[in-house]
């Protein structure tokens, strides 16, 4: 693991604190779930998936 660090409203930090512990969750797992959600949304953003062309056949599921 690696420690990352930045800043946030204290506010926000506080409804975060709040919320993990009543999900009995801790607030680095969550965050590890949210960036890595985040990560990938923003690859697929960058990345759209390929679109078949028109007369080609899938024969994938054969």
């Amino acid at each position: 693991m690696a420690e990352i660090n930045g800043y946030i409203p204290k506010e926000l930090k506080r409804k975060f604190k709040t919320v993990c512990a009543a999900a009995d969750r801790s607030m680095s797992d969550v965050l590890i779930e949210l960036i890595e959600g985040w990560i990938e949304e923003q690859e697929a953003q960058n990345n759209p998936p390929a679109k078949k062309g028109k007369g080609i056949e899938d024969d994938s599921d054969d």
